[in-house]
């Protein structure tokens, strides 16, 4: 039956065309090689180049669709492609800057070129094209910020003025949750959530909810044994856990902040963390009594505590993620009574007090020896003072033991205790509400007005806001005005708001990554702490500096207290609205949020290129500078497994620490290893980089094994060793980086590892037939309507052409077999102009030609309408024009001619009104090829490379 029935829609007969026709497409298709980008023309040539440079930026992000995105785009910038023109607005914008930016930095020294890292594009998040109406509004181009531990940047932080502030918040709406595999959680989701309804009460949980459940229950083990890891990877869990972590830290500060006085923000922190693992003992207990856990039959047998508090955790996240916040604080509140009140966990640490009591006693800890075996060992530690008094604690680890010690010390000298440490009044956060200060500070007043507008609080939470600005330094100044307000510093809302702002990241990150898909890898699911620089930009985009309270000795508002108060502000919102922030929310904190980077930092993406061609790498660092301000400067030390030593150093400006100078040295060496990919940047290099370049290249070769799928994926996107440029069909673009590193080795490249094109056809298959390559998206296209019935014949047709395709034929005896079929159901006309030149074609190129003349033929069939095709060989390449009158001919062949095209080798397809154009190129010239270039083009030819005599077509 034919498939286009229905499909292909009626146009407007076309007007006759010449006999020349398929020498004015030639032409046409020759003409174009440049793109309209705005005002500005673009070679081809140097929108691929462009385009995989994004890309690396977007995977260097974990922005993996953007990547895609890029990737694919970059095969429909062949010479004489019709690329798209409405191209997303994220990208344009991309494109735009790094091209304003490569034509400036072809001028300066390569000592002064930023780095990869410096150059990072942020943008909306767009699934594919064309740009959906979801996406959200770009924000701004941002430098790749350092992690935790290390110095934060020295810029100023950037305030709005008051005018140009956005007071106005947003509904978020998350696209729907990927439903887990009923097999894997039909019967543990209705188990869970009656177990979960039995504990808190009544509660009617959602089927979306009872399916998500049921995945919470899931123990990695068990998803190995199951055999269902390849539907759902143990990663899923992990961002679950992360997530429930968050949840119960917020549930229990949220409790806290009602009862507790603590003095300083250090006792607020010890306090949670005890409270926190009490909490955490409890809810695995639950887990445990109800036999929750699924595992594997390993670790069935001796389950540890730990894992039944894992499945605990997840299921507080999935209680997060369906939006059962309540849920989730009633679940803790059941299963740990101690949630709203004071407890053993709460109050000053034993030691610490114990240390208070008898310190000036002399108060020491001696070991007593161990007991048990070595699985389940006791420790025993005497306390002991100088008077002679002592007591002895038993704990499973020295620390416990320790605590232990110094409680039965201070219960057998109650009295010397009472002495010690007599009752004070809470003199911390007092008991009546925080209120506003009442001062002529305009700035303060504006900026509390303009958060409660902007968290919309009304007047419900002015006393907070008012704290959330109030620094250490003005406290200190202006007791007067705190007692009369009930006021105190921002430190205790701070420490509350970090625990909120990663409660926000990781619900955030949860929603978008579970939209998409359970097969997820490390990097989609990556979560990581914000940075000091990140809560510093966020106070700058609240606009915190304006309204912020600092001493006399403070000189402005730095860094710290930008980010202090921005976390405080987010804890004063949170403690008046809770949950509803997960639903509702500024504009600016939602566009901070989505733009968060979860990205590896440089040393961690060196650690991982080193790890794949079987090199070690150290760092050694060097101070400069006095003991009060030193700075550093890092040397990495890389050895590769032949046992040789590579060494680069480098020295940043201005004041860095440790870390900083280690991510600067790591972040150029990826630089100097990506310089060959440019032939600008590599002109360019100095003779220092270019001796590294030549040496971490050759270890990159003699080191390289058996790299693994998701190693093969980092080597697309960082482009190591040319791998881009054939994954994406840029043949020159690989034959002139061959040339460039064949100038660095010099005589010793005249031979290369079996290993590399070994690599190299692995990566070219993962980019033509892998999960990520567009013929397998196309196929897995499930939708109903016209284009996605499409997408998966074209997927279907391309697939044979790959690999059934009629390879002993000649190209006439391909045409010839075609129109003997199509005779009957349509007229075709033939025109054979190819006289006697000699073409070779290619093995898949033969199974090309037979499927666009069989896609047009039934396209023509289904109107019932002649097909009228021509061939020539020019230059080498063999054209075949085929004509389709009252067909709309772009959108029956454009997803056919774009996967085609992006999938066999030296073969395009171009699609007109009333034509197909396709292009056949002859296999290139091998002699005088370098073993470099011969590797990378006998792998994009693959097996159809071995002898097939020339045929006069």
């Amino acid at each position: 039956m034919n498939h286009w029935v229905g499909i292909v829609s009626l146009r407007d007969t076309a007007p006759p065309t010449p006999v020349h026709r398929i020498a004015l497409a030639i032409e046409a298709a020759r003409k174009r090689t440049s793109y309209t980008l705005g005002s500005r023309q673009v070679p081809y040539e140097r929108m691929r180049a462009t385009l995989r440079r994004l890309a690396q930026d977007y995977a260097s992000r974990q922005e993996w669709d953007h990547w895609q995105y890029c990737v694919d785009l970059v095969g429909a910038f062949f010479n004489g492609g019709q690329p798209p023109r409405g191209l997303p607005g994220w990208l344009v914008a991309d494109l735009r800057y790094a091209l304003d930016r490569g034509s400036t930095a072809q001028k300066k020294a390569p000592e002064q070129q930023p780095s990869r890292q410096q150059a990072t594009f942020s943008h909306a998040s767009d699934r594919r094209r064309p740009e959906p109406s979801h996406s959200r509004k770009p924000a701004p181009a941002r430098k790749a910020r350092d992690r935790s531990d290390h110095r934060p940047s020295a810029e100023p932080v950037r305030q709005a003025p008051r005018v140009h502030r956005q007071l106005a918040s947003r509904d978020i709406a998350y696209p729907p949750l990927v439903t887990p595999p009923a097999e894997l959680v039909a019967e543990s989701g209705a188990e869970v959530a009656a177990a979960v309804r039995q504990t808190v009460g009544d509660w009617d949980a959602t089927p979306e909810a009872t399916a998500w459940l049921g995945l919470a229950a899931e123990h990695r083990s068990h998803l190995y044994e199951s055999r269902r890891a390849e539907h759902v990877t143990p990663y899923v869990l992990g961002l679950l856990d992360r997530l429930g972590a968050t949840t119960l830290d917020v549930i229990l500060l949220d409790a806290y902040a009602r009862w507790a006085r603590p003095q300083k923000s250090g006792e607020q922190a010890v306090d949670h963390t005890r409270r926190r693992r009490a909490a955490e003992l409890a809810l695995g207990k639950w887990a445990t009594d109800g036999r929750l856990p699924r595992t594997g039959t390993g670790e069935a047998q001796k389950p540890a505590p730990s894992v039944a508090e894992g499945v605990a955790r997840q299921i507080l996240g999935v209680l997060s993620l369906t939006g059962a916040d309540d849920m989730a604080r009633r679940l803790v509140a059941a299963v740990w009574p101690d949630l709203d009140r004071p407890s053993a966990e709460t109050g000053p640490d034993p030691v610490a007090k114990a240390q208070s009591v008898f310190g000036k006693e002399g108060l020491t800890y001696d070991d007593d020896g161990e007991e048990g075996p070595d699985h389940q060992k006791l420790f025993r530690v005497v306390a002991r003072t100088g008077t002679g008094r002592a007591a002895l604690g038993v704990g499973r680890s020295k620390k416990a033991a320790r605590a232990a010690a110094a409680c039965a010390l201070m219960d057998k000298y109650p009295q010397v205790v009472k002495a010690a440490v007599p009752a004070t009044p809470s003199t911390g956060t007092p008991s009546a509400p925080p209120q506003p200060y009442r001062l002529p500070d305009l700035g303060h007043r504006d900026a509390v007005t303009d958060l409660a507008a902007m968290f919309e609080l009304g007047h419900r939470a002015d006393g907070l806001l008012a704290q959330a600005l109030t620094h250490a330094s003005w406290a200190y100044e202006n007791k007067a005005a705190l007692t009369a307000a009930h006021q105190r510093a921002n430190d205790l809302l701070a420490h509350h708001g970090s625990f909120v702002i990663d409660h926000l990241a990781a619900h955030t990150r949860a929603r978008t990554a579970f939209a998409h898909d359970l097969r997820l890898d490390e990097d989609d699911t990556r979560l990581l702490t914000s940075s000091e620089d990140d809560t510093a930009r966020l106070g700058g985009l609240l606009a915190v500096g304006d309204g912020l309270l600092t001493g006399h000795g403070e000189r402005g508002a730095g860094r710290a207290a930008i980010s202090d108060a921005a976390q405080a502000v987010l804890a004063a919102a949170w403690r008046t609205r809770g949950p509803e922030l997960l639903r509702r929310r500024p504009v600016v904190l939602d566009e901070w949020l989505t733009g968060l980077d979860h990205e590896h930092d440089p040393v961690t993406v060196l650690n991982a290129l080193t790890a794949v061609y079987g090199m070690t790498y150290d760092f050694e660092c060097q101070a400069s500078g006095p003991d009060h301000g030193k700075t550093y400067n890092a040397t990495a030390v890389l050895r590769d497994n032949k046992g040789r030593v590579h060494l680069w150093t480098s020295r940043p400006e201005g004041h860095t620490g440790k870390p900083e100078a280690k991510k600067t040295t790591a972040q150029e060496v990826l630089d100097i290893l990506a310089a060959p990919a440019s032939d600008d940047v590599f002109d360019t290099l100095t003779l220092r980089r270019r001796d590294l370049l030549t040496e971490l290249l050759r270890a990159q070769l003699d080191g390289l094994g058996t790299p693994t799928e998701r190693q093969r994926t980092r080597i697309l996107a960082r482009g190591d060793l040319g791998a881009d440029l054939l994954a994406t069909g840029d043949t020159e673009a690989l034959l002139a980086w061959a040339e460039r590193v064949g100038t660095l080795f010099g005589p010793d490249c005249a031979t290369v590892p079996e290993t590399l094109g070994a690599m190299y056809r692995r990566v070219l298959d993962d980019t033509r037939r892998g999960p990520r390559s567009l013929l397998r998206r196309m196929a897995a296209d499930q939708g109903t309507d016209n284009t996605s019935v499409v997408r998966r014949h074209a997927a279907d047709a391309v697939r044979r052409a790959l690999d059934t395709g009629p390879w002993e034929k000649s190209v006439r005896d391909i045409v010839r077999d075609w129109w003997r079929d199509q005779v009957p159901d349509t007229g075709v006309t033939v025109r054979d102009l190819m006289r006697r030149e000699a073409f070779e074609p290619l093995r898949v190129q033969l199974g090309a030609l037979h499927e666009a003349l069989k896609w047009c033929g039934e396209a023509a069939d289904a109107t019932g309408t002649p097909v009228e095709v021509e061939l020539t060989v020019q230059d080498g390449t063999l054209h075949v024009w085929i004509g389709l009158h009252n067909v709309d001919v772009r959108a029956a062949c454009d997803d056919f001619a774009q996967l085609l095209s992006r999938t066999l080798p030296y073969t395009d397809c171009l699609v007109d009104d009333d034509h197909v154009l396709l292009r056949l190129h002859g296999r290139p010239d091998s002699r005088g090829l370098s073993a470099l270039a011969a590797a990378g083009l006998d792998a994009y030819l693959g097996e159809e490379h071995t002898a097939r005599r020339a045929e006069t077509v």
